[in-house]
């Protein structure tokens, strides 16, 4: 498939957004930070010495700084609730508000037939959008649109001058386009009629800003969309929807902690109403749609519960409450609560999208789709719940589902960015060619990449058998494997794929993986078979459970299935994190994964969620994780989970794992006691009373992992001087202590710092101590195996296997100890060893010329030569004009045919 230019500048856009997306857009601070200060040009007006006392009151209360005595004038009063999200203020009952605002405020709270009835013979473009909006809620399409009919003919003949009058024009249009479906013009020039309003008519009208970030956030634009929030709230820090937006989009991208903050400022806005308590409505259904999104039902329903008492008719809160009881997984309830929102909503979409939606967050592919199917039927021009199906569809792997649907968004809403990207991929992959098994289908750009799209064929087998053996269950259909070809289509493949951070990703059907490459746009090499079965666990476990397994566990199980031990690294992240009371909760460990806090927050979730798992096996027995899924599989939480197979609560499960944790760490040779400033300590206490003080210091003493060697220190924050440790020291304490890990390693620093940092033959006895002491840590086996490759002859190099074994079996980023490792092997004549290392080095670097020549001698030595074959053929694609790749794989041709 070719791309014009113009098609390739779009698509480096689409990599540049997708980098934002999968960024999460922006930090905390940056969606929730409340303004502080008015913008100066608002500041100015307000001071401006030509207002009237009456003017300037008016003028406070339109951007947001209003004063209590302002608010004595009912009409002030209904701007202000209005503005802050107070929709049931008594003020609205007041004969002297204006109908249009008393109106908007039952649009708002639901009563959408009162509205109809406040605006009777009201005829403004304000009252034109409010009338057209409750027919919508209420089901009656038709109405809705022959209401709109006056103002946007208003709106096309006439040049309006004034920028409310204009920015409710906008509106119109907008309701417009997403009843009757949108052509590109109507965008375009709504947003020309925003940008006349806030750059020509009037600079500190903040409505259109407001109005702007709606579009914006609805065509999934969202940076743009904060960026217009930001310049509304600059105009007028008060504005609830503006602030609901951003609480919108930090719950999109699992931004809880910014949701949470957008939450307490909407509480703090209305209670700036004199008479009002801090409560929101807007700041409850942010919150529920991130319970929702943490997939905790429960704490979503008591979060909403509130504002659905205080507004019964809400639309919004009773179709959150609908997809509440979809996550729940009771179907039958959610389509009796379905039945009760047609009552006061005849034929409104709404409910049926939410829900859907709601469930395809959830991976809840088959039943999403038939709710979203049928909220479009209802409204067929609005093209939200064909987005969500079409990228529902796409993460399902059912491409011709996802192209329909993403086709019709295009001629529905061509700005739609999520939905405008989507159709590029859909397009791309369209084109890709495709190798199959019984139970994988990879698809592939055609070239290259055939080589690793057929040879992964084998292994792909394997893979499925060991994991399917291991969680005693096999898909229904088979799983789509996706080559991405660069970095830069596999981070267009997964933007809107929750929580993925890496090279390779599982939406459940469908795994896409970046090729194992090195050069210009690509990751690097890897090594797939790992990598693939980590992610083919998601797949078996997501089947097995009906997608509704906690996040957590789908990646626990996922490393467990990765059979390779874990790194020192991740050893060292695990320790310092249960030494430092950082273990993360049974609630946090899920947000850890696609909202980290800190760096190091998402590594931790890995790791911490297998060492759970690893816990679990060993004290509940091997079956316990699998009869979890089973439950899960039923529609049961966490919680009662937990309690019925494991018979503790979650809680209780938490504390319980932490000592057998700190156990693990002590044989892996961790957490050594006493540390090595503890015995410097001892070492420069010279008295009695020194001694003591010394003791006192050390009950308060949070002494940091990793101490190291070489300088004179203090020890924490208590001013006691430590002595620079010595070798004579080392000897000292290892005859007390010949087995301390700590000190063998400091042992091991100190003769590396006499020898330069070059070790020699005299170190090996040190070396083999201190690894026995310390079995997790790579160093002494790299050093062991540099001292024994020194040496050329074959004995002497045997004698590096096992360190380059354990170096091998924790390496997933380089082919070089494997490649190592099958020249040892080759050399010694163990050739079965030799061809499984050096096929191992093909499989993690697929594309390297040298571990395929390797690979091809091996296989020839083994007279395997239709492995040999293998490698030869793909030699010819690598390096295409290197002619003695041809010669030898006809030579080899020719032997193969003579010995048939």
């Amino acid at each position: 498939m070719t791309y014009s230019t113009v098609q390739c500048a779009a698509f480096r856009g689409i990599v540049a957004r997708a980098a934002i997306v999968v960024a999460l857009l922006l930090p905390t601070s940056a969606l929730a930070q409340p303004q502080s200060e008015l913008a100066p040009a608002v500041q100015r007006l307000l001071e401006a010495p030509y207002l009237s006392e009456e003017e300037r009151a008016d003028k406070r209360v339109f951007h947001g700084v209003w004063r209590p005595e302002d608010l004595e004038n009912p009409a002030r009063r209904a701007q202000a609730a209005l503005i802050v999200g107070a929709w049931d203020d008594p003020v609205f009952d007041n004969p002297d508000v204006a109908p249009e605002d008393r109106a908007e405020a039952l649009l708002r709270r639901g009563e959408l037939t009162d509205a109809l009835d406040a605006l009777s013979g009201v005829a403004s473009i304000r009252a034109i959008r409010i009338r057209a909006e409750a027919l919508d809620g209420l089901g009656r399409f038709e109405e809705a649109d022959a209401a709109l009919e006056p103002a946007i003919q208003r709106l096309l003949r006439d040049r309006i001058d004034d920028a409310e009058q204009l920015v409710e024009g906008v509106r119109c249009l907008a309701h417009r386009a997403r009843l009757r479906g949108e052509p590109a013009s109507h965008y375009r020039q709504m947003m020309g009629l925003l940008g006349r309003a806030r750059d020509d008519l009037d600079r500190l009208h903040w409505p259109a800003m407001l109005a702007e970030a709606r579009l914006l956030y609805d065509k999934d634009n969202r940076q743009e969309a904060l960026q217009a929030v930001a310049g509304a709230l600059a105009l007028n820090p008060a504005i609830a929807e503006a602030w609901a937006i951003r609480g919108r989009i930090a719950v999109d991208g699992f931004n809880f902690r910014g949701a949470e903050v957008v939450a307490e400022h909407l509480r703090e806005l209305e209670a700036r109403l004199p008479g009002r308590a801090e409560h929101s409505p807007i700041a409850d259904i942010i919150l529920t749609s991130a319970w929702l999104r943490q997939n905790d039902p429960g704490l979503a329903e008591d979060q909403l519960e509130p504002t659905l008492d205080r507004y019964p008719h809400l639309r919004e809160a009773l179709a959150v409450r609908c997809a509440i009881e979809a996550v729940g997984y009771d179907f039958d309830a959610v389509e009796r609560m379905l039945e009760s929102f047609d009552e006061l909503s005849p034929g409104s979409p709404l409910a049926l999208f939410t829900v859907g939606k709601a469930l395809a967050e959830n991976r809840q592919y088959l039943e999403a789709a038939d709710f979203l199917e049928r909220a479009s039927a209802r409204q067929p021009n609005w093209p939200a719940p064909m987005i969500e199906l079409g990228l529902l569809e796409l993460q399902s792997g059912r491409d011709l589902r996802a192209a329909r649907a993403l086709r019709r968004v295009a001629e529905l809403d061509p700005f739609n960015r999520r939905a405008a990207n989507s159709l590029i991929l859909i397009e791309e992959l369209l084109t890709y060619d495709t190798v199959e098994n019984d139970h994988f289908i990879v698809r592939f750009r055609p070239g290259p990449d055939r080589i690793l799209a057929e040879e992964m064929l084998k292994p792909l087998e394997e893979i499925h058998r060991v994991v399917s053996d291991a969680f005693d269950h096999e898909p229904d259909r088979r799983t789509v494997l996706e080559l991405m070809p660069d970095h830069e289509w596999f981070a267009v493949r997964i933007v809107g794929m929750p929580g993925i951070h890496t090279i390779a990703a599982a939406t459940g059907p469908v795994i896409a993986m970046e090729t194992p490459r090195i050069g210009p746009g690509h990751s690097g090499v890897y090594d797939w078979i790992r990598v693939v079965r980590h992610e083919y666990a998601h797949t078996v476990t997501l089947s097995k459970t009906r997608n509704r397994i906690p996040h957590w566990f789908t990646e626990a199980a996922a490393v467990h299935l990765e059979l390779a031990p874990r790194d020192y690294d991740t050893i060292r992240l695990l320790v310092g994190a249960l030494e430092n009371d950082a273990l993360f909760d049974m609630r946090q460990i899920n947000i850890a994964f696609v909202r980290p806090e800190k760096p190091t927050d998402r590594a931790q979730a890995y790791a911490q969620g297998h060492w759970m798992y690893e816990h679990i096996i060993e004290r509940y027995g091997e079956r316990a994780p699998l009869e979890m899924m089973d439950l899960y599989a039923d529609g049961l939480r966490e919680e009662a989970v937990i309690r019925s197979v494991l018979g503790v609560s979650r809680e209780e499960f938490y504390e319980g794992f932490k000592p057998w944790a700190r156990e693990q760490a002590r044989s892996w040779g961790l957490l050594a006691s006493p540390t090595i400033p503890e015995l410097l300590i001892e070492e420069s206490i010279a008295t009695d009373e020194a001694r003591e003080k010394a003791e006192a210091a050390l009950e308060q003493l949070a002494l940091e992992a990793g101490f190291a060697a070489g300088g004179v220190g203090r020890a924490g924050r208590f001013d006691i001087e430590l002595p620079e440790p010595s070798r004579e020291m080392v000897d000292h304490w290892l005859e007390a202590r010949p087995d301390h890990a700590d000190i063998l390693e400091l042992a091991v620093t100190l003769e590396l710092r006499a020898r330069e940092g070059d070790p020699d033959a005299s170190m090996i006895p040190l070396l083999e101590r201190y690894a026995q002491a310390r079995p997790v840590d790579p160093m002494p086996h790299r050093l062991l195996a540099r001292l024994r490759l020194r040496d050329d002859a074959t004995d002497a190099r045997i004698g590096a296997i096992p360190h380059l074994e354990f170096l091998d079996a924790r390496e997933q980023r380089s082919s070089t100890y494997a490649i190592e490792l099958a020249d040892i092997y080759s050399r010694a004549g163990d050739l079965e060893n030799a061809s499984r290392k050096a096929r191992r080095a093909t499989h993690i670097a697929p594309f390297n010329a040298a571990n395929r020549e390797q690979a091809a001698r091996v296989a020839l030595l083994k007279r395997d030569y239709a492995e040999a074959l293998t490698h030869l053929e793909a030699l010819t694609v690598i390096e295409p004009d290197r002619a003695i790749h041809t010669r030898r794989l006809e030579r080899l041709r020719e032997l193969m045919a003579g010995n048939e």
